[in-house]
């Protein structure tokens, strides 16, 4: 969906346009990659354009944002395919732009400045490194007019060892995984594909080699690529248990796509949503700022309106959305945390709610229910949750699971809690999203042989 733009018609001196006008750099992470970003701005106004630059990636060219607001106090961008949207503001001194960077649900605060900034250096001591000793197959596996990119790690000879897709959260990943410089799923592939148990990872639409537009697609589209995957396992490996393994949101497309396909051998749900979509929602937009050192004033002004506007997002017809958000807004303005307030204008509000509920996406996210699929899975199923998790509260939605477990899957299935964990799976200290790239480890080595055992178990 494309963002409306109100582009401010002033006259400015030459001496803020020299201020503007011009490259500006940061080092952050973006689609999960940690690198280096530069901004070209040139003009403001109805003339003005911005370009970003990512010069960690020699290929890259400067890509022009279509959707960027540049005024001669504040700048505004969205790039759609990447899920990545920024809102910042001119210092006073005019020598940098400082702001909140937000991505797939994660928010965090930027500075572009004019001299180049120098990424810090991480240490990621479970990234795998050759020599393998098992066989890795690149592919392309097609899904329609779609195709997938992906990579299949298997172990050799070993006879009929189980598979499993891995299946990534929200915002497009590449085949790893990548957020905040670690590869979490190329962590988990190495480990278990090591363990006598093959792994297909595959990159999420257009990311990496994989065609189709991310931005377009809803839940039902990335339940697809789930399917075709496990279907292409299925045809070259007739004989094998194959399972699904969803972090997060991965976590609704594999319980979808397990209602679709004849036969899911078994299930692993990391972190993943046991209640329903606008429920997990609201409870994160309470427990993630209030972890990053936010006032509960803001917290819980902030989880009660996304309550509101999901609500109105399921009960409003499509064309009427955008004017819902436009009246709230007109009449809450006021009640924002001047915490909040002080960081953007009543328009900028209004066009981020409209631009990330306003599509089909969210719409079928807030609509999804787990028991509407659980109750229809009979084949065993492995929760796992950390406790510190606060994009997806693990108590809440654990109970929810074992609620909704079939009489032929609740057997067979087992529940966990693995204390001192965050959302990714990582020991933290602070557990806020913000300390995911601070943090050395990639992924629990007790989350990776817990899932060995359980699927070799089977």
């Amino acid at each position: 969906m494309k963002i409306t733009l109100f582009v401010c018609i002033i006259c400015i001196s030459s001496q803020l346009f020299g201020q503007i006008t011009g490259v500006w750099h940061t080092s952050f992470t973006v689609a999960g990659t940690n690198n280096r970003m530069d901004l070209y701005i040139d003009g403001i106004g109805r003339d003005g354009t911005l370009k970003i630059g990512l010069p960690d990636i020699a290929e890259f060219e400067p890509k022009l944002m279509e959707d960027a607001m540049i005024t001669r106090e504040s700048l505004a961008f969205s790039w759609q395919t990447l899920a990545l949207k920024y809102t910042g503001k001119y210092s006073s001194k005019g020598d940098s732009i400082y702001g909140i960077m937000s991505q797939s649900g994660l928010e965090w605060e930027v500075t572009f400045k004019r001299e180049e900034q120098v990424l810090k250096k991480t240490i990621r001591p479970q990234e795998p490194k050759a020599p393998f000793d098992y066989t890795i197959e690149e592919l392309i596996i097609t899904n329609g007019k779609f195709n997938i990119g992906a990579t299949l790690t298997v172990p050799k000879n070993v006879k009929n060892f189980p598979i499993v897709v891995l299946a990534s959260g929200s915002g497009p990943q590449n085949r790893d995984c990548e957020i905040m410089g670690h590869k979490p799923f190329w962590v988990i592939a190495d480990n278990l594909t090591k363990n006598g148990i093959g792994v297909l990872r595959f990159d999420d639409r257009g990311t990496g080699k994989s065609t189709a537009d991310y931005s377009k697609a809803n839940l039902e589209d990335f339940s697809s690529d789930v399917e075709a995957c496990y279907k292409f396992l299925r045809r070259k490996y007739k004989k094998n248990k194959i399972g699904l393994i969803g972090h997060s949101e991965g976590g609704m497309h594999t319980l979808i796509a397990t209602t679709q396909l004849k036969k899911v051998d078994f299930l692993i749900q990391l972190a993943a949503v046991g209640t329903n979509g606008r429920e997990v929602l609201v409870d994160q937009q309470y427990l993630i700022p209030l972890k990053n050192g936010q006032s509960e004033e803001l917290a819980k002004w902030n989880s009660a309106t996304y309550d509101t506007l999901t609500k109105l997002l399921i009960q409003t017809p499509k064309e009427d959305f955008a004017n819902q958000v436009i009246a709230f807004m007109e009449r809450n303005f006021e009640s924002i945390p001047s915490e909040l307030k002080e960081k953007a204008t009543k328009q900028e509000f209004i066009n981020g709610y409209i631009s990330f509920l306003d599509n089909s996406w969210a719409r079928e996210f807030m609509k999804f229910n787990s028991s509407d699929y659980l109750q229809k899975i009979t084949c065993p199923i492995l929760v796992i949750n950390g406790s510190e998790d606060i994009q997806v509260p693990p108590l809440i939605n654990q109970e929810a699971f074992r609620s909704y477990f079939s009489e032929k899957s609740k057997a067979k299935s087992k529940v966990i809690l693995f204390p001192g964990l965050n959302h990714l799976f990582q020991t933290c200290k602070k557990c806020s999203i913000l300390e995911y790239g601070d943090l050395d480890e990639t992924f629990s080595s007790k989350v990776l042989i817990e899932m060995t055992a359980w699927i070799k178990g089977l």
